[in-house]
């Protein structure tokens, strides 16, 4: 298990390396000139080419690249174009308010979704399981945007109980987390009562029953354990994606997260700033799956048992090369 751990890191390096070139390159793409959005509308051929070396804008664009990923590795992200302000200074102060928001999510949802899942599964069918279907479905469809705008109309307008934006208290949490728990618990809950109903229908499930164990032993022992690690997976997945996918929560409420610092630099044609924040999702992202192949090995006791049966072959195999 550790050497799998190990390969997986040694792999981060280069799954970056790979991102980045494709991202550049892609940017690079683009008919848009970078140069002429830092000029006023009357400039010289000399402002423009005294902007286009500033930048390192003159050179090829394989030397862009080199010269980008060679201040990169050193963790010098650039200058920003549209600000004139280092990108890894604008970044660390974006990243803490979107992890803050994920986390905070994600646990709720977590907290949740799991036991509503469960016992949807459980009393599948029933009015409870039909109401929770019908009301997840309904909240996996409704835009975040909009039932962002509608908690503001409601709780900060008409009722003036939270702040409609920014940072300033711990209220001003509430309703940016609940615009974007909501959507995702929707998915949630029919992702864990899935998950929970085909490990229900199992046959060890059925045998357990038959010896005559106790529903609650049976369901959470047996069936759930089992459906553990489709839950992981999706759980993972979803806090990965909440770090950058909160964009339209982030501009909604003007918090000041790294999905809407990639928004600006997007907006801008800012190179260094787009490029920074995807490798920075990206490493996200990498991270949530080492994660969730760890928790794997943890709740699975076949997966570890793969890489100690590796160990078990080689240790006789190397002892029958020594008898011989």
């Amino acid at each position: 298990m550790a050497k799998f751990i190990i390969k997986r890191i040694i792999m981060v390096p280069f799954l970056l390396l790979a991102i980045s070139i494709l991202i550049f390159f892609l940017l690079k793409l683009s008919p848009a000139d970078p140069v002429l959005n830092m000029l006023p509308a009357q400039y010289t051929q000399e402002q423009y080419d005294a902007k286009a070396e500033q930048f390192g804008l003159d050179k090829s664009n394989p030397e862009q690249y080199i010269n980008w990923l060679g201040d990169a590795i050193r963790g010098d992200f650039g200058i920003s174009y549209k600000t004139s302000a280092p990108v890894a200074d604008e970044i660390a102060l974006r990243v803490p308010v979107s992890l803050q928001l994920s986390i905070i999510t994600t646990i709720i949802l977590v907290a949740i979704g799991i036991p509503m899942g469960v016992m949807c599964a459980v009393k599948q069918y029933s009015v409870f399981d039909n109401v929770v279907n019908v009301i997840s479905k309904f909240l996996a469809s409704i835009p975040g945007f909009w039932l962002g705008m509608m908690l503001i109309l409601v709780f900060s307008v008409r009722l003036g109980w939270l702040p409609a934006y920014g940072m300033d208290s711990w209220k001003s949490w509430i309703l940016p987390v609940f615009t974007f728990l909501l959507p995702y618990l929707g998915q949630y809950l029919r992702q864990v009562r899935s998950a929970m109903l085909d490990c229900i229908r199992q046959d060890y499930v059925r045998t357990a029953r038959a010896k005559g164990m106790k529903e609650r032993t049976v369901i959470f022992r047996d069936a759930f354990k089992n459906a553990l690690l489709p839950i992981i997976t999706f759980t993972g997945g979803t806090f990965a994606t909440m770090i950058g996918g909160a964009v339209m929560i982030e501009q909604v409420f003007a918090f000041p997260g790294i999905g809407l610092k990639v928004l600006e630099g997007i907006n801008n044609r800012d190179m260094p700033v787009i490029l920074a924040c995807c490798m920075v999702l990206a490493l996200f992202n990498i991270i949530a799956q080492l994660i969730i192949d760890i928790l794997y090995g943890v709740v699975d006791p076949r997966i570890r048992s793969t890489f100690v049966g590796k160990k078990k072959k080689r240790a006789v195999a190397e002892a029958k090369g020594g008898n011989a």
